[in-house]
């Protein structure tokens, strides 16, 4: 490409960095700057981290020096409330989460405004590859509806373009029929097909179970008028990516995010050379899942995010199950930055006791395991 990318062009203006030579080196100062000043908030607002950090040096130099604090586990969230660094009325969303396992509480994430506005800021920027003024998203994501949810932070975020974002009612809306909020996506391919139709999306957001239905519905044309496709939620088999994408003829970008992260991480650009991180936002390590040490570019492991600048609940060195790799070298698209890898699975581990062996596994998440199991019934996977 000729140009920088959306991506660093939205980077830039927030690092302050004027021309493309700058950004790296600019970025980097205000990464380090956003860590530290992350770290004191969590010390003395926390009751979690000021525990954890009590002992800790916390003048980092940079995220460098980040394997020199403990890790955050995911079952650490299931007393919440020791993370919560504002008072509850400040609580925009909360989302509850099952954690592995049959015992303890489910852990639960908080969001500001402000938490939610930053994530409203990266879906712009990386939105703005796929779909412009004037023009109509549709989201098919299960949950997406919900006030707060992908689908609204989506539309807030894309008003000011000018770009319509809609939901599929359920299916059976007038007739009282189970209300479902995955129903209308695997449960009824005619309504699904009749309001795609209807409302010719010049783009759509779905999950790869929800695609490998569509291409049921839609085998050898897209919806009318459909120009492209982000695949969110869950991870892409890189077939199905390509069938898509030779179906339909349209630009197909992967997302990777998590609800840990206010739902937004890290995006593909046309390149298809790695995900672009939302690096003012979050950082990424990658260490070996067993001994915990960090691991140089192009070696897989496990995914470790540290949140910045978050108001309701910062995760510092949270451990996040994923697999993957921070890619070496600059993306294809001319971009200096860091990239993730295509995410390889998660973590499990078989057994217990003295015998227990982790694996890499790909479940699907949430709703998602209830379409891939339809997607495999119907035979679409």
């Amino acid at each position: 490409m000729s140009g920088p990318s959306l991506l660093d062009l939205w980077l830039a203006r927030a690092c302050g960095a004027r021309e493309p030579r700058q950004l790296a080196a600019r970025l980097r100062e205000a990464q380090a700057a956003a860590l530290r000043r992350t770290l004191r908030y969590a010390l003395e607002r926390s009751a979690f981290y000021a525990r954890r950090l009590a002992q800790c040096d916390l003048n980092l130099r940079g995220p460098e020096d980040l394997p020199c604090l403990p890790f955050t586990q995911p079952s650490d969230l299931r007393n919440w409330r020791d993370f919560l660094c504002v008072s509850q009325g400040e609580v925009r969303r909360m989302v509850t989460l099952q954690t592995s396992g049959t015992t303890g509480s489910p852990k639960r994430l908080a969001f500001t405004d402000r938490d939610l506005a930053r994530t409203r800021d990266f879906f712009r920027a990386g939105m703005s590859q796929l779909v412009g003024p004037g023009q109509r998203l549709a989201v098919l994501l299960p949950g997406a509806e919900r006030p707060d949810g992908v689908a609204d932070l989506l539309r807030q975020a894309l008003a000011a373009l000018g770009v319509a974002v809609a939901v599929p009612p359920p299916a059976g809306a007038h007739s009282g029929a189970d209300h479902a909020p995955d129903r209308h996506i695997w449960g009824d391919a005619d309504h699904l097909r009749r309001w795609l139709r209807n409302f010719a999306p010049h783009c759509l957001v779905a999950a790869p179970a929800q695609l490998a239905l569509l291409l049921r519905i839609f085998p050898e044309q897209g919806p009318p008028g459909l120009r492209g496709v982000l695949s969110s939620a869950d991870r892409l088999d890189p077939g199905l990516a390509r069938r898509v994408r030779h179906a339909w003829g349209c630009a197909l970008l992967d997302h990777y995010g998590l609800t840990e992260t206010a739902f937004g991480c890290a995006v593909e650009c046309a390149a298809h050379d790695g995900y672009h991180l939302r690096e003012l936002d979050v950082l990424a390590e990658i260490v070996d899942a067993a001994s915990g040490a960090p691991l140089p570019p192009g070696e897989a492991g496990e995914v470790v995010i540290t949140t910045l600048d978050r108001e309701a609940m910062p995760l510092i060195r949270y451990r996040t199950g994923d697999v993957a790799a921070l890619l070496p070298g600059p993306c294809a698209c001319g971009s200096p930055l860091r990239r993730l890898g295509p995410v390889l699975g998660r973590l499990e581990w078989v057994g217990s006791g003295g015998t227990a062996q982790m694996r890499l596994a790909h479940p699907a998440k949430g709703a998602q395991a209830r379409i891939a199991a339809r997607a495999a019934i119907e035979g679409a996977v």
